[in-house]
């Protein structure tokens, strides 16, 4: 993986774009921030691990990031044991697998998908539709995944 340290403008300009829809990472302009690259895309680091992770165009947190540090982001989609084992697998979101809906996004939006019973994330993904239409819905694809826990993402070393 190729890495530079991020000057304080680039930190700026990151943080600028990432703030909003993340800013419970906690990352600030002061802490040494990474950017790494390799073949799968492109990695904010802080310290030993990767926080966010660059796929698609677009930032999204990493899951062994927002895991270790007990992080609790929202908007979040609770689904039951069997959506688990499936979005574990690498599936995508179905309607029937959501038992609850915390928190309010758009469609295109990310969203953290949360195990019922343990209440962990175990996946994140972007949304198919907004938290108002998911409440209504009862079959289809509602979030497309893009990071799981267990994925090349989540396993790769710094």
């Amino acid at each position: 993986m190729l890495r530079h340290p991020l000057s304080k403008k680039e930190k700026r300009g990151l943080l600028q774009e990432v703030s909003a829809k993340f800013g419970f990472l906690g990352l600030d302009v002061e802490q040494p921030l990474e950017h790494g690259r390799d073949e799968d895309g492109e990695y904010i680091i802080v310290g030993r691990s990767i926080a966010l992770i660059k796929a698609g165009g677009k930032w999204f947190p990493a899951l062994r990031y927002v895991l270790e540090r007990g992080l609790k982001p929202s908007p979040g989609i609770y689904v039951d044991r069997g959506a688990t084992n499936a979005l574990l697998r690498g599936a995508d979101l179905m309607a029937p697998g959501v038992r609850r809906v915390e928190g309010g996004f758009s469609k295109e939006d990310v969203v953290f998908v949360y195990d019922e019973e343990s209440g962990k994330p175990v996946a994140l993904g972007v949304a198919l539709y907004s938290s108002d239409e998911l409440k209504s819905l009862s079959r289809g694809k509602v979030v497309k995944v893009l990071h799981f826990v267990g994925d090349k993402f989540f396993d790769k070393k710094v």
